[in-house]
């Protein structure tokens, strides 16, 4: 199997609420400390939607907590499809939800909502695009922002000894779920993992992928059907079914579970059309997202933010507007805010707009129609690679100021084209 090496301060927000925290259990809109602070002042903003983009909103959330003006994220996680389907009705979520402390992102903590019938979110967070779920469509006053992108992978337990699987392989796979037809060694249903693809962007995405009717998806739905879920199915089976195990998550679950107690193997995904498998990556042992950044891997998409507008295109509440101006960078000036961004998109596993030669228009789908070319505005690929891999490209100049760059930009410490 040949690789295919890669080429390549915002606006104060007004009227905030103060809240309070308690010990013990608490509200959405005053949350429980585990600093000790007796006043924990910000906005809160519900996020619905992806699992998959649960590792992202925590990242972010301390930046946003420690704003002058804070704002706290709550996140209720129901699958993209499903979150999109509510915001896009006005449909209640659950009465429960989960934020970080300001100080820790690692301090996952749980809030219910004030109204005790639930509460009707704020942003709904997806790995796809809205037309990619059935029945749902976005209403002349929500709109759709895009942000990093959210990668996706084929995994299998980690002794197993398979290492590629093609679309038509996927396809048979999905299809069938290893009845009548069947391809090896997935040919054990139980062992054919998936979550509903009427909630979940992952597995919409891949029936988009593989040109496959949602509906029509085989498999079997381990759990609560969330990536968890996938993840440790597919880790378990490395003691009773290794080479027959499989299923689809996002890069934030299998990058970080390449080793470890829950560890899985990553499969390379040869598209239709192509000459060979390929790795999201450069290499099966790499994290600089090559050939996703360059156009080469299909199986991947811009996170999605959807929320109510106004006729200019402006979210309507200021701290969802603050919010979004973080994931998108639409508006944001900082250049410590930005490089934050990018060091967080990092740490969720996600690739930052800016380290991108590739864009989505649509969704992935067999012939991939879609994708086109991009030029960022402010291009940060050598500072991407630099956190992503721990080594810049030996093409890379380090800088300090422009003058150091010729005819490009002093980004973050490398020199990039203006």
């Amino acid at each position: 199997m040949r690789l295919r090496n890669s080429v390549a301060g915002a606006a104060a927000v007004a009227g905030f609420m103060t809240l309070a925290g308690h010990a013990g259990a608490a509200t959405c809109d005053k949350p429980a400390a585990k600093t000790g602070n007796s006043t924990l002042p910000g906005a809160v903003v519900y996020f619905t939607g992806s699992s998959a983009a649960k590792p992202m909103l925590k990242q972010v959330s301390t930046l946003l907590a420690n704003l002058q003006n804070p704002i706290r994220l709550v996140y209720q996680s129901v699958g993209s499809c499903q979150g999109l389907s509510d915001i896009t009705t006005s449909t209640k979520e659950p009465t429960t939800g989960t934020y970080w402390d300001e100080t820790n992102a690692n301090a996952e903590l749980t809030c219910t909502t004030p109204d005790v019938a639930g509460i009707i979110p704020d942003v709904a967070i997806a790995d796809v695009f809205a037309s990619s779920c059935n029945n749902v469509v976005l209403p002349n006053n929500q709109k759709d922002f895009t942000g990093s992108a959210q990668v996706f992978n084929f995994i299998t337990a980690p002794s197993s000894k398979e290492n590629v699987i093609s679309m038509e392989a996927a396809l048979v796979v999905y299809g069938f779920g290893g009845v009548a037809t069947t391809v090896d060694p997935w040919t054990d249903a139980a062992y054919i993992l998936k979550r509903d693809p009427a909630k979940s962007g992952t597995y919409a995405m891949l029936s988009k992928l593989l040109g496959l009717d949602p509906t029509k998806m085989k498999g079997t739905i381990p759990g609560a059907g969330k990536s968890p879920d996938i993840l440790s199915g597919v880790h378990n089976a490395d003691s009773t079914k290794p080479n027959g195990a499989i299923g689809a998550v996002s890069s934030d679950y299998a990058d970080a579970n390449r080793g470890g107690m829950s560890a899985v193997k990553i499969l390379a995904y040869q598209h239709k059309g192509a000459g060979c498998g390929l790795y999201p990556d450069s290499s099966k042992t790499s994290l600089d997202k090559a050939n996703v950044r360059n156009g080469s891997y299909p199986f991947w998409g811009p996170l999605h933010y959807v929320t109510t507008v106004d006729n200019q295109g402006v979210p309507t509440k200021p701290a969802v507007a603050m919010a979004l101006s973080y994931f998108t960078r639409a508006g944001l000036t900082d250049a410590a805010a930005k490089q934050s961004m990018i060091d967080f998109e990092v740490a969720a596993f996600t690739v930052p707009q800016c380290a991108m030669s590739v864009k989505r228009t649509s969704e992935v789908a067999p012939v991939d129609s879609g994708l086109s070319p991009m030029s960022p505005v402010e291009p940060c690929g050598c500072y991407y690679e630099a956190k992503a891999t721990s080594v810049a490209p030996a093409s890379c100049k380090t800088c300090k100021v422009d003058g150091d760059c010729n005819a490009g930009k002093c980004r973050f410490g490398y020199c990039e084209a203006k």
